[in-house]
């Protein structure tokens, strides 16, 4: 049965402005100075030996994403999406062309904007969510707490033994004493977004769960494999009315939340979702006052503790300043506390009005 990584690929990443910004989001930068996040997606699953791999990412985004996957002597497809529709709609997307290509295969669905740093471990714990998927199961990864998270999503499993649970429920974000006893009880984990499961298997759910994604996307499957993956004439605008007709929810929501043969896998291996400039102190090694920078001939840090500078072009030189990032990108510059990194987003819609 073939192997097939799909990766999400079409996040905006807003909360990492003004380094991210619509032209090219964060998937497409060298935050850790080991590559693109979308790079480093793609390596890390390399030991698996994929068939080939799939990226999911916007149109706008499908001449970026073709020169990243470039540099892998791997074959590989990008599918473009007329409009975000969050994941249920991205991942039904690659499930209708793979299940044209063969008979089944193995998606492992991951998000491009994740940091893992225990490739081994990581591995490791998809080989055995390869085994579960392989017997009809809904896998999805969980990372074991480390502090209480609010920003967050959690699986509660059912209490058990063996490197895969039963889930008993998905979690919403939670506020910080809910999540110290999520933390505490050992039965909670942050929810990877990362799934693994049959095309057929997932396919069926679809059906059962999300018909009106199925029946929206049908004249998707009568197409060829050819025409689906296509971005120009009428395979385009049949895929612009079929991602216009859906509802934008999640795969977490539509599907795992519901459906009654979701395993969890608890692991650690060095997880970290990218999804503000707090969270990139966690990939960057610091100096002995905690100050960070992926260009360190870039960064000077005098009398300065625990702040961060990521530059595109300029010199940053940080006096007398603790817990501060300052990044300089595409002509703009953000100075913020860290604590403050959930307002970059509400920052980007004051820019742009």
């Amino acid at each position: 049965m073939e192997l097939v990584p799909v990766i999400l690929a079409g996040g905006a990443g807003t909360r990492l402005w003004p380094l991210s910004r619509e032209e090219r989001p964060k998937q497409f930068h060298n935050l850790s100075g080991a590559g693109t996040l979308l790079e480093e997606t793609i390596r890390r699953l390399l030991p698996l030996e994929p068939s080939h791999v799939i990226v999911v990412t916007s149109k706008a985004h499908e001449g970026l994403t073709q020169e990243q996957l470039a540099a892998f002597p791997l074959p590989h497809l990008v599918l473009s999406e007329p409009r975000p529709r969050n994941t249920a709609a991205a991942i039904l997307y690659a499930a209708l062309y793979l299940a044209m290509r063969a008979s089944d295969s193995i998606m492992i669905c991951c998000p491009a904007d994740h940091h893992i740093s225990n490739t081994v471990e990581f591995i490791r714990l998809l080989r055995e969510a390869i085994r579960q998927a392989e017997s009809g199961k809904l896998v999805t990864i969980g990372i074991r707490p480390l502090y209480p998270e609010t920003g967050y999503g959690y699986i509660k499993a059912v209490p058990g033994s063996g490197p895969a649970l039963p889930i008993e429920r998905f979690v919403e974000k939670p506020d910080l004493e809910r999540a110290r006893e999520y933390c505490a009880s050992g039965l909670y984990f942050w929810n990877s977004g990362i799934f693994i499961w049959q095309t057929s298997t997932i396919l069926d759910w679809f059906r059962r769960l999300l018909p009106a994604h199925v029946a929206a996307f049908a004249p998707l499957a009568s197409m060829t494999p050819e025409e689906l993956a296509s971005s120009d004439g009428r395979a385009w605008q049949t895929k612009k009315s079929a991602f216009d007709a859906v509802e934008s929810i999640s795969i977490d929501y539509g599907i795992m939340e519901k459906a009654d043969n979701g395993m969890v896998i608890p692991g650690d291996f060095g997880w970290t979702d990218l999804g503000s400039w707090k969270s990139i102190d966690d990939i960057l090694p610091p100096d002995g006052a905690g100050n960070r920078s992926p260009q360190p001939d870039k960064a000077v840090f005098l009398n300065t503790s625990d702040c961060s500078v990521f530059s595109e072009g300029s010199r940053i030189s940080v006096v007398g300043l603790r817990n501060v990032v300052v990044v300089e990108a595409g002509g703009d510059i953000l100075v913020m506390d860290k604590d403050s990194a959930q307002d970059v987003r509400r920052l980007v819609e004051i820019i742009r009005r």
